[in-house]
């Protein structure tokens, strides 16, 4: 017989566009394991679509990703003010062709709580984003102390998207090199650019002396 689930809270599954990377937690007898991978799609009320993660991220816990298996799924929301979204549900079934998908029951319930805190000023600074496997020259479309939003010809998406700590590598105006750490939390594709969402780590100074540098109005900052 053919198993059925309640459902509610798609207005915040919509937040999620195609091809957003998301956070994935399959639960195992004893612990989790925590993969990255790509939302697909939804049909309201029918499934969820996730891409199958990659093998090599999965291990054994290849073993438990199987029908009815539960999984939490976490991801974050590059509109507005940056919602993270996380629900619980079961996988509803896995299809094999012509690609390797993961369908999931609607969620009962669906999180969500504001992830931005600090105002968020917009910006055109060209900026390399570096990670452990990679090198990709983009453009700083916004950024508050605690974050920025980097831009970059999908083209160029190797996997720093998968690689949580990076660097953003910004030439100042005196020609020395400013460098912010930090963690990439999202992923957004839009047209021929991606939109990596990244989190600062204790960096508020090192920005508050980018941003002057660009003759922005610093007390913008203080007013959230």
């Amino acid at each position: 017989m053919l198993k059925t689930k309640s459902y509610s809270g798609y207005q915040k599954i919509k937040l999620i566009s195609v091809g957003h990377l998301i956070d994935l937690e399959i639960q195992l007898a004893a612990s989790s394991k925590r993969v990255k991978t790509e939302f697909i799609g939804f049909l309201e009320g029918q499934y969820i679509i996730l891409n199958y993660p990659n093998s090599k991220q999965l291990g054994r816990a290849s073993e438990h990703l199987k029908e009815d298996a539960t999984v939490i799924v976490r991801a974050v929301a590059d509109h507005g003010d940056g919602q993270i979204i996380a629900f619980k549900t079961e996988i509803k079934a896995i299809a094999y062709t012509p690609t390797k998908l993961l369908f999931l029951y609607p969620p009962q319930e669906i999180q969500s709580h504001c992830l931005r805190h600090h105002v968020r000023i917009p910006t055109l600074i060209p900026a390399t984003l570096m990670t452990s496997r990679s090198t990709c020259d983009g453009v700083i479309k916004d950024m508050s102390r605690t974050g920025l939003q980097f831009s970059l010809p999908s083209a160029k998406v190797d996997l720093p998207l998968y690689e949580k700590e990076c660097q953003i590598v910004i030439a100042a105006k005196n020609q020395q090199q400013i460098r912010l750490q930090g963690e990439v939390c999202s992923t957004v594709h839009q047209g021929g650019s991606a939109l990596v969402g990244i989190k600062l780590v204790s960096e508020e100074n090192k920005v508050e002396s980018l941003l002057r540098q660009c003759m922005i109005d610093l007390t913008i900052l203080h007013t959230s």
